[in-house]
């Protein structure tokens, strides 16, 4: 009976009409009288009053202001497809994988049970304090941790399961078209990147007097700033500031480009967009995100995910973060709390002074804008279409240097919240977006457990075979912990139904191999005094991050030794290699003692026991192997075989005759796999599940 109502109770989640984000338009903006009737097949097409009865001023271009009405279309879903949002199987899917996350919260508070009872029932048998006592009590802690943290986790994907939010797409039609400032953001960066960037800007499809590119440049490079005055685009502007210290690193540059604006003939626009500068925007991005604005008065930001076509050959170090956009980005627009990815945006001015510019209390100072907007009242979404293109970290160094900052970021976030425990410290955040914002805040956290865990090599609890009554929880737990294993297994592969299983298996890889990444620069920033070794958490621009070993750049890698020597010392690969060595010999020590452990067992049922504790060894060794094993040899195999990366020109299209701008091809924008290994990380993990099977079909009638 409880399993019939479960599956009702299940089947009734599951057959509930998502909450889709598409209002009647009257409902978000007024539509004027005269809007003229269309044909059956141009009844998409929505004219729009302006949102404050008016145009701003457009005399910086044309001389003329304009009070015609806004037209928006909506795009149906099998035109121009969009691989995340077209489909409705992958919506499906979308959902299945918040509702397959929330399962192994259920068990880990099972596994707690059974590692309590292990604990006290050495207290009540007398048992002496041993190494796999300490182990066990050290396990049993993190795990409290983890189920406190589970919960949020667990919370936020079942209200995303439940209530998921898809956005629809529009496109802003004609010329009569508000006026946007767009700012490009560059710190160092090549100049080949900063002018395709600049260049494909100035060539969206917009008309060319509604809206401005202003490239600001916090490295004051003379170069730069000679090649934009050549170009002599009169909707272009190039600026710098002059900088005492750090100056709020990027926040600080894009509040001095909004400043500079102000003193641009014609004043502001209503409207602002951010790109970074090795993020080339697709022609149709503004018209895609502006209508989301338009149509609701108390949108303050509008942010599209972010795609690459640098990511080398099958993604050996798992950058490509498609994860994250196709399903951590929903979650937290199903939580009216999509945050502001950096590039791509569009924000609305109002909302912008209302906080008093970009914050400059954070590293992602995108994140904590976007954040601070939100508690004010404004609202903010999350589209899940490919409308620019950029640049994955060309190093090893970039790239942990840069997912750190992230991790830092998300907790000075919640810091600067209070936790999002106080009502007087978050503002106007609903009780959603607090619970979307812990969550966050404390995943931010969990590293330092991850990091624990890892770096403790698993005891396997063999002084706990003395009596039958402690057999059978061991047998239980060796259960449960096959059972929780698979779980995870499972909610990577709904996660791959979405974004393919090698994809989804990888980004669990990469929280893994850089777990003590993140808890060192935790522990660094925000435990540590300073005369111990602590640090102020800093901005560097991704793009100005150099290596000198080159390691994707076949013609000028450096020598094998020192390229080695730089990303095993320089960058903390050496940790890696520890690990891989500690467990490989632990494992061996465990394997070569076995035996004699099972030949001196006294028990009343020798024969049952002798074939019984092999197999809970198996159950509690194999896989935290196999896991480091697959962790471990993604760093060390890129360190000993780094890719290839193509020159930059290879990757790119040809330039336009008229705008001398270019695109990333086709083939440039989908990640490439070429072949297995039983080296990689999801083949040792699909190892490590028939192994885990296998181990609880043995295990489950003992």
């Amino acid at each position: 009976m409880p399993a019939t109502v479960l599956l009702r109770f299940l089947s009734t989640l599951w057959s509930a009409k998502p909450h889709l984000l598409v209002k009647k338009l009257d409902e978000l903006a007024p539509v004027p009288s005269h809007t003229s009737t269309r044909e059956d097949d141009e009844k998409d097409i929505l004219n729009v009053a302006p949102l404050h009865g008016k145009q701003h001023s457009s005399n910086r271009a044309s001389g003329k202001k304009k009070g015609h009405n806004w037209s928006i279309r909506k795009i149906p879903d099998d035109e121009d497809p969009e691989f995340w949002t077209s489909s409705p199987s992958r919506r499906k899917a979308t959902r299945l994988s918040n509702f397959t996350g929330a399962a192994p919260v259920f068990l880990f508070i099972w596994t707690f049970y059974l590692h309590a009872q292990c604990i006290l029932n050495i207290g009540y048998n007398g048992w002496s304090f041993s190494r796999e006592v300490v182990v066990m009590g050290i396990f049993v802690c993190i795990e409290i941790l983890r189920i406190a943290l589970g919960i949020m986790d667990c919370a936020c994907r079942l209200i995303a399961a439940i209530y998921p939010v898809w956005r629809p797409r529009y496109q802003l039609m004609g010329d009569n078209v508000p006026h946007i400032d767009v700012i490009v953001t560059c710190c160092h960066e090549s100049l080949d990147i900063i002018q395709d960037t600049v260049l494909g800007a100035l060539a969206v499809d917009y008309p060319q007097d509604h809206f401005r590119v202003v490239l600001t440049d916090d490295g004051a490079s003379a170069i730069v700033r000679e090649w934009a005055s050549e170009l002599k685009k009169p909707n272009l502007y190039y600026t710098a500031r002059v900088k005492k210290g750090a100056g709020g690193y990027k926040a600080g540059n894009l509040n001095h480009a909004v400043q500079f604006i102000k003193a641009l003939p014609g004043g502001p626009a209503d409207f602002i967009a951010g790109l970074d500068v090795d993020m080339i925007p697709e022609k149709k991005w503004l018209r895609a995100v502006l209508p989301h604005l338009i149509l609701d008065p108390k949108m303050g930001l509008v942010t599209p995910k972010q795609d690459f076509y640098n990511v080398p050959t099958d993604d050996p170090l798992f950058q490509s973060n498609q994860t994250a956009w196709a399903i951590s980005d929903f979650v937290r627009d199903s939580l009216d709390c999509a945050w502001n990815s950096g590039s791509g945006y569009v924000l609305r001015r109002a909302a912008l002074e209302e906080i008093g510019g970009f914050s400059t209390g954070s590293v992602t100072e995108d994140v904590y804008s976007s954040m601070l907007m939100l508690s004010k009242g404004w609202k903010s979404a999350y589209l899940a279409e490919s409308l620019q293109f950029g640049l994955v970290p060309s190093s090893y160094l970039g790239h942990i240097k840069q997912r750190t900052r992230w991790n830092i970021g998300g907790i000075q976030l919640g810091s600067n919240f209070n936790c999002y425990l106080s009502k007087a410290h978050t503002g106007q955040l609903s009780l959603k977006q607090r619970l979307c914002g812990f969550w966050c805040f404390t995943s931010a956290w969990c590293h330092i457990l991850d990091m624990v865990d890892l770096l403790i090599i698993p005891a396997l609890p063999s002084g706990y075979n003395k009596l039958p009554g402690e057999l059978e929880i061991l047998i239980r737990l060796a259960r449960v912990s096959c059972i929780t294993t698979l779980t995870h297994w499972l909610h990577d592969c709904g996660r791959g139904w979405v974004v393919g299983y090698r994809t989804a298996l990888r980004e669990s890889g990469l929280q893994k191999y850089m777990t003590h990444y993140y808890g060192f620069s935790i522990i660094r920033s925000f435990i540590l005094p300073r005369s111990l070794g602590g640090t102020k958490p800093g901005f560097r621009a991704t793009g100005s991050i150099s290596s000198s070993s080159y390691e994707r750049c076949a013609s000028r890698r450096a020598p094998f030794f020192s390229r080695v020597r730089h990303i095993v010392l320089g960058c903390g690969v050496w940790v890696h290699l520890l690990l891989t060595a500690s467990y490989l010999f632990y494992s061996a020590w465990h394997v070569r003692h076995l035996v004699p452990r099972i030949a001196s067992i006294d028990t009343i049922d020798q024969g049952k026991t002798a074939e019984l504790i092999p197999w809970l060894e198996v159950s509690w060794l194999a896989p935290r192997l196999f896991k480091v094993l697959g962790i471990c040899l993604t760093p060390l195999r890129y360190t000993l075989s780094p890719p290839n990366d193509p020159p930059r020109d290879k990757l790119m299209g040809k330039r336009e005759q008229k705008t001398g701008a270019r695109h990333p091809t086709n083939t440039a924008r989908r990640i490439k796999w070429e072949s297995w290994s039983i080296f990689d990380f999801e083949v040792l993990s699909s190892v490590m599940m028939v192994l885990n099977v296998y181990v609880l079909v043995k295990i489950w009638d003992m």
